[in-house]
């Protein structure tokens, strides 16, 4: 039997390879997820897209601004930028924030425009599935904010969030 060269017994190695391969697994559809950080308004439970939301953050110090709307709480340094601070309960019903421990910040970063939001309280994050997007009714007065993709409606433990 005549001693073959590596390069003969690379090719025959090759070739068996080849021949008794299964192929590589194919790629599964990636599931496009909904991720939004839950929390609380006047105590509702909403949702904001984690894609407009770039920090979370206790109530800062904030510098009061004259001639603003009550619901304007003023100019907060965050990070060495002046954002300005946003009462939503001030906002949506009139009535300012209680501030409490639970209070939270959430700085949103919106086409380029920062402001920090006023909240009652923050869940965290939920990750939703394209089955579990439904549209829900809300009050008029907040389809502005629905209309900018803001914020979605969570109610009795289930968060409904629209397509958007």
């Amino acid at each position: 039997m005549p001693i073959a060269s590596a390069f003969e017994i690379l090719k025959e190695i090759d070739s068996r390879c080849r021949r008794n391969s299964t192929g590589l697994p194919v790629a599964k559809t990636v599931v496009d997820d909904w991720i939004g950080i839950g929390f609380l308004i006047n105590g509702i439970p909403l949702l904001a897209k984690m894609d407009d939301v770039s920090e979370i953050l206790p109530p800062p110090e904030t510098i009061r601004v004259p001639g603003v709307t009550h619901w304007v709480k003023g100019l907060a340094n965050v990070r060495g930028n002046l954002i300005p601070v946003l009462d939503m309960n001030g906002f949506l019903y009139g009535e300012p924030t209680r501030i409490s421990k639970q209070s939270r910040i959430l700085v949103i970063n919106k086409s380029g425009v920062v402001a920090g939001l006023l909240v009652d309280e923050v869940f965290g994050l939920r990750r939703f599935k394209p089955e579990e997007h439904r549209q829900e009714v809300m009050p008029a007065r907040w389809a502005p904010i629905l209309q900018e993709h803001l914020l979605t409606r969570c109610v009795t433990g289930t968060c409904l969030v629209s397509r958007n």
